[in-house]
């Protein structure tokens, strides 16, 4: 068995026999001295776990589940019982009653006025994602597991993600 090794210098697969390891030896193509390590001991070896497709599928599975049920909380309609108080946390306006905030589109408003730098605009939305509670919490997390996100226009993926982990915190 040998030692394999790449050259420093010009990168070319070197071999070098068991014996020489531990050592330093002259790379054949361009002279330069190499280090030669000491070859592997086979008691010293770790080794890799197969990937087990089925852990992998269950995962991906899950995942998806995941954003579809996210994704469907934020459009559900949670109006509260007739008669109660919509929740409000500090300065945030309750709604009318009977008027449900649209999380999807809301998200969507407060990308687009991030995007186009119009911050009134984006904290508006944010007071309305506020005041439908957790949904709205629960759709942006949901968005974030995403590998990747929904697509908005004239925002890259990246910049998507970052506005979307600054709403998550406003939200908090």
């Amino acid at each position: 068995m040998s030692i394999e090794i790449h050259c420093p210098k010009c990168a070319k697969l070197i071999k070098a026999p068991d014996n020489a390891g531990g050592k330093r030896g002259k790379c054949p193509y361009c002279k330069e001295s190499v280090y030669i390590p000491l070859p592997p001991d086979e008691d010293e070896a770790i080794g890799i776990a197969p990937l087990d497709e089925s852990d992998e599928e269950r995962e991906r599975r899950l995942r998806r589940e995941s954003i579809e049920y996210i994704a469907s909380v934020g459009h559900a309609k949670d109006v509260p019982p007739e008669g109660a108080a919509p929740a409000s946390s500090g300065a945030v306006s309750p709604l009318p009653p009977g008027e449900v905030v649209d999380v999807g589109a809301e998200v969507e408003s407060y990308l687009i006025a991030m995007r186009d730098s119009k911050l009134d605009e984006a904290d508006r939305a944010v007071r309305r994602l506020k005041s439908a509670g957790s949904r709205a919490k629960d759709h942006v997390e949901g968005q974030l597991l995403d590998e990747m996100p929904a697509p908005v226009e004239g925002i890259p993926p990246p910049l998507v993600k970052g506005f979307l982990k600054t709403l998550s915190e406003r939200l908090s």
